[in-house]
């Protein structure tokens, strides 16, 4: 796990050693053991190193091939290695070291671009191919590891983290307002936005190959997951190819010459990998879980049954958040318009776990592979509204409202704006349910002169027009377009920088491209029964894992912000939100944001995701702009 970045000078200068090397420095979190460059002509590359296989200086980089024509930055892991290795030795390479970075070089020598083909892993690598006088990028199938670039007439640079970008003077410094736009109701920003024009993410599952002369680029996706069900095997077939294929997976991932553990939240998936390692290991794993006296839901007492079945080193960590305090931490690490409130736990959780261990296994991708979040249930009912008669419709509305009026939270929020848009498409729809500020939400707070930008449900639809023609069903349509958008550019972002802010490795088994491509072709029917979703794993562990944590409601880390907001951080909040940084007043209205605070504070609905995001845009615009 490390950090990489690059340039390519395009008007004939040599890459500059103090560039690479600022480039580089930006990223020493990522990588504190070492650094290292290489510069050849008007190229160079930089590397930050946090050593987790080989240890020894064999394995840091850049790495050179050995005729000197090739040369790789990589961050990541390829879990297969040893098997690709045992394959290229069989035709006649040599290596000089034990890791999986000279083999990943070795792969390209052997198939060149095509290398991504015999890759299972986490990964965002660069690749210098001086022969070919290209640079080839890419990054891993699903978006685990970040990469990042900008391109101008006279230089293409790329890096891991946008903050190593931003110590380039050429680097693009103008926001992108549309960006903040989508951002209100999304709480991140997909790929390419980054919250600067000019700056973009490179997608998950997507390559790109740069001239070194020209600085022509051409991108292209290598991988694409279809939701195709197989109505072949039965039940049990399923479930053992499922069991077969996850604890080779959690098997790949426990291979490091540094200590290991897991995050254990106590819900399904996370046991599901403790349990899935504590038969693998011949010791008890260390296990990490976190929790606060202030929280709503405490997780700790699910994860100690878990901890206590699987006779695990079990570190819960309590913490009590300062969130004045930690907003400024985090903006700077999250780097982009980034206002999911579950970032606050990872990045602590992170943290106390890197005291013991530099690399944690996690639960991440179950709801996305087996439709364990509960709005899956939710669009299976919706499928067949069209079939109930009329008086259910009025029914369901009726109840719906008085689920909202009873709740007053953001779930039972959404669900009621998800159900008053039945007229409208699938994927305007399912944005009703995911979204945080709606656009009527928006338009209240923007200043008149504020520029005029496409609905974020229009341009969502848009957006997630290829995902969608993957799946066959509405649950299939909406795991394809979460997997495209929530996971690759909110939930591993999360996970990723977070941990990396303080050196540790977060590798997650469910979402390996073997697993995914097997759960895809599961029958919707497998995966959602009645309003349960993720029902074919909860069954497939019954013998595993305890009752209550199979079929009980998970109990996820989550701060009473909307209390803190009301009450103690209530000053803190106007402070923020009605005097505000310069760059804050070119979106929004002063008098606009004032009422709107004074409904929220008289509104028994739970609008501090809300806040929370304005706080994020303020701080980030303060810091950023």
């Amino acid at each position: 796990m490390c950090g990489i970045a690059g340039i390519i000078r395009l008007n004939g200068e040599t890459a500059d050693q103090g560039h690479i090397d600022r480039l580089t420095d930006a990223l020493s979190h990522r990588g504190p053991d070492s650094r290292g460059t290489f510069i050849h002509g008007n190229a160079g590359l930089g590397f930050r190193r946090l050593s987790i296989l080989d240890l020894t200086p064999a394995g840091n980089q850049p790495m050179v091939s050995d005729d000197g024509q090739t040369v790789v930055v990589f961050n990541g892991e390829i879990y297969n290695f040893a098997q690709e290795r045992a394959a290229l030795e069989s035709r006649g390479h040599r290596f000089r070291s034990r890791g999986d970075t000279e083999v990943l070089l070795h792969l390209y020598a052997e198939y060149g671009e095509a290398c991504l083909e015999h890759l299972r892993g986490m990964f965002a690598f660069a690749i210098l191919d001086l022969k070919r006088g290209t640079l080839f990028l890419a990054r891993d199938r699903v978006g685990k590891k970040p990469l990042k670039f900008f391109a101008t007439p006279t230089l293409f640079a790329f890096a891991s983290e946008l903050k190593a970008l931003r110590t380039l003077p050429e680097c693009p410094r103008e926001v992108d307002e549309e960006a903040m736009h989508h951002f209100l109701t999304m709480m991140y920003l997909p790929a390419p936005l980054t919250g600067f024009r000019g700056i973009e993410k490179l997608p998950a599952a997507h390559a790109m190959r740069v001239d070194l002369r020209t600085g022509e680029r051409k991108m292209w996706r290598y991988w694409e997951l279809s939701y195709e069900p197989d109505d072949g095997p039965a039940l049990a077939e399923w479930q053992e190819r499922i069991r077969k294929t996850f604890d080779e997976s959690v098997r790949l991932r426990m291979v490091a010459d540094v200590p290991v553990g897991a995050f254990l939240s106590g819900g399904v998936d996370s046991a599901a990998v403790v349990a899935s390692m504590s038969g693998l290991s011949d010791r008890p794993i260390k296990t990490f879980s976190i929790g606060s006296e202030h929280e709503k839901m405490n997780e700790l007492p699910g994860a100690a049954v878990i901890a206590k079945k699987f006779g695990t080193d079990h570190h819960p960590i309590m913490v009590e958040p300062d969130i004045v305090r930690l907003l400024p931490e985090l903006v700077a690490t999250y780097e982009e318009p980034y206002a999911d409130p579950s970032s606050i736990p990872t990045y602590l959780i992170a943290r106390e776990s890197r005291r013991n261990v530099t690399v944690a296994l996690n639960g991440d991708g179950g709801d996305e592979n087996f439709a364990g979040y509960i709005r899956y249930p939710i669009l299976r009912f919706s499928e067949r509204w069209h079939q109930l008669p009329s008086w259910m419709h009025a029914l369901v509305s009726g109840g719906t409202d008085l689920f909202h009026r009873l709740r007053n939270d953001t779930f039972s929020y959404r669900v009621r704006r998800f159900q008053h848009s039945i007229g409208l498409p699938f994927p305007r729809r399912y944005l009703q349910y995911l979204s945080f500020f709606t656009e009527e939400e928006k338009q209240a707070l923007y200043k008149d002169t504020f520029p005029s930008f496409p609905r974020t449900d229009a341009w969502y639809e848009a957006k997630t027009e290829h995902a969608r023609s993957r799946g066959a069903d509405l649950v299939s349509r909406a795991q394809s377009m979460d997997l495209e958008t929530y996971l690759a550019d909110d939930l591993l972002p999360k996970v990723d920088l977070g941990s990396m802010a303080h050196g540790l490795e977060a590798r997650s088994p469910f979402l390996d491209h073997a697993l995914l491509e097997l759960t895809a072709r599961i029958p919707v029917r497998h995966k959602v029964h009645g309003r349960v979703g993720k029902w074919i794993l909860k069954d497939m562990l019954r013998n595993t894992l305890p009752t209550e944590t199979l079929w009980e409601k998970k109990r996820g880390f989550r701060l009473p912000l909307d209390l803190w907001f009301r009450g103690e951080l209530s000053g803190f909040v106007s402070d923020r939100l009605l005097t505000g940084s310069p760059a804050f007043w070119r979106f929004f209205d002063r008098g606009r944001m004032e009422r709107f605070l004074v409904s929220y504070r008289g509104s028994s609905v739970d609008y501090s995701d809300h806040v929370w995001a304005l706080l994020w845009l303020e701080e980030w615009l303060r810091s950023s702009v």
